[in-house]
């Protein structure tokens, strides 16, 4: 069965919440073996609640990663799956008036780490495997106030053209998926959520799920010719103005 994913030996980084638990939890319904990462101290007893293995590991600390990958290989053997999905937002700021030390966190987590992943993740995994980057449409375009959080996924989505054709050789697809606004901790209200219905082509805000079953299919035998990708998860968002989207947004701006 091209689309199953049962017995895939599967390492998800920052499982513990949003994506990455939907994710996990995705994946261990339909038979894979999961192991997720986190910094949180009840990570075990939120990994056992959806049939998954935790190691915590803080993504700021590289001795922390080598470590990760060591243990998952030690519970579920070579991987088959590598989802790199631990991200910080690091807040909005203009450029002007960014907080360096802020920059520097973010572009620990979202770059520094997402590489050191990808580097070390080809080590542990089976040929024919597979890698999926969480990037974000933040990526692919600019967005006032988030330049750093917009330069660091924008620079995992080069990454992952650039190591789909490093590991092409082995059969080791990457691709990365770019989720757009999706309910998850970092929406904390309803107004968000109001706006995109105006924003987004389908007049709504995703759902973790949503992003969870595209992880899926990039994970399973089903995208077999499919490598160096960035896959959209955004109701539409990125795909242009629309009459509605403008009319929208115009009447909002005059009320």
């Amino acid at each position: 069965m091209p689309f199953s994913i049962l017995g895939k030996a599967t390492l998800i980084t920052g499982g513990t919440a949003g994506i990455g638990f939907a994710t996990a939890k995705h994946f261990a319904e339909q038979g894979a073996k999961v192991v997720i990462s986190g910094r949180r101290d009840n990570g075990g007893e939120i990994a056992k609640s959806i049939g998954c293995h935790f190691i915590q590991t803080d993504m700021t600390k590289p001795d922390d990663i080598e470590t990760l990958f060591s243990k998952a290989v030690e519970h579920l053997g070579k991987l088959d799956v590598v989802i790199n999905n631990a991200g910080q937002g690091g807040g909005i700021r203009d450029i002007a008036d960014a907080d360096m030390d802020q920059y520097d966190e973010v572009v620990t987590v979202n770059m520094r780490a997402a590489y050191l992943v990808m580097k070390l993740a080809s080590g542990h995994m089976n040929d024919g495997g597979s890698i999926i980057n969480t990037a974000s449409v933040s990526g692919m375009e600019g967005e006032i106030g988030m330049s750093t959080y917009c330069a660091t996924k924008a620079a995992l989505i080069s990454l992952t053209q650039t190591a789909a054709l490093e590991l092409a050789s082995r059969g080791i697809r990457v691709n990365a998926i770019s989720p757009g606004p999706v309910k998850s901790e970092i929406w904390g209200g309803e107004d968000p959520i109001e706006s995109c219905k105006i924003t987004i082509p389908l007049g709504r805000i995703g759902e973790a799920d949503e992003v969870a079953t595209a992880f899926h299919f990039l994970a399973s035998n089903a995208a077999s010719f499919i490598t160096g990708a960035n896959l959209p998860v955004d109701g539409g968002y990125m795909s242009g103005s629309m009459t509605r989207k403008t009319e929208g947004l115009i009447e909002a701006t005059l009320n």
